[in-house]
């Protein structure tokens, strides 16, 4: 645990910097509410929701306090779910065959939804060492002149998206508008 930053500092920025990239929306706001129960002032429990401008929500939760060690990505679709989880050595992808459909019938009986549960799938994966690759990147970007996938640009967004947090923090978990 650190005593120059907080839980959201320490651990969130990966996450924030995977769900702005998976978006093509803008994100907009942030709600974060958390905990400092082991340093006054210095959270170590974080919850942490950002509202994008297509209305899509990203929800991460991070903590120094829970014993478990998780490091999952959902992404919910209209058609299919993707989980990945970084802490699975082998199986880190799956693809769920899952979904929200209007009953057959539902145009004589109302607007009911009925849940569809299909088929997963586990893709193979070469397995690769993450800093291996992301080190090739880089070289590739200075052999070739190409830009990085996260550059600087991306990087400020991250932080922008950050001190947002840390503002709803200090508000006691009231929405803050982040300045992209």
């Amino acid at each position: 645990m650190r005593k120059d930053e907080n839980v959201v500092w320490s651990l969130a920025p990966h996450d924030i910097s995977m769900i702005l990239y998976l978006k093509s929306s803008r994100p907009f706001e942030v709600i974060c509410t958390g905990g400092d129960y082991l340093r006054n002032g210095i959270e170590d429990v974080a919850f942490i929701r950002i509202r994008f401008e297509d209305g899509t929500l990203g929800h991460i939760h991070v903590s120094w306090l829970d014993h478990h060690k998780i490091r999952k990505l959902t992404v919910v679709g209209s058609k299919k779910m993707a989980v990945f989880d970084d802490m699975e050595a082998s199986e880190k992808i799956r693809i769920y065959d899952k979904g929200v459909e209007a009953a057959p019938d539902s145009a004589l009986y109302g607007d009911e939804l009925t849940l569809r549960f299909g088929d997963v799938v586990i893709p193979f994966i070469k397995m690769q060492e993450p800093l291996l690759i992301e080190c090739q990147h880089f070289i590739d970007c200075i052999i070739e002149g190409k830009p990085p996938v996260s550059d600087g640009r991306s990087g400020l967004e991250v932080l922008k998206v950050l001190d947002a947090c840390d503002r709803s923090l200090a508000s006691g978990g009231k929405a803050v508008k982040i300045e992209l």
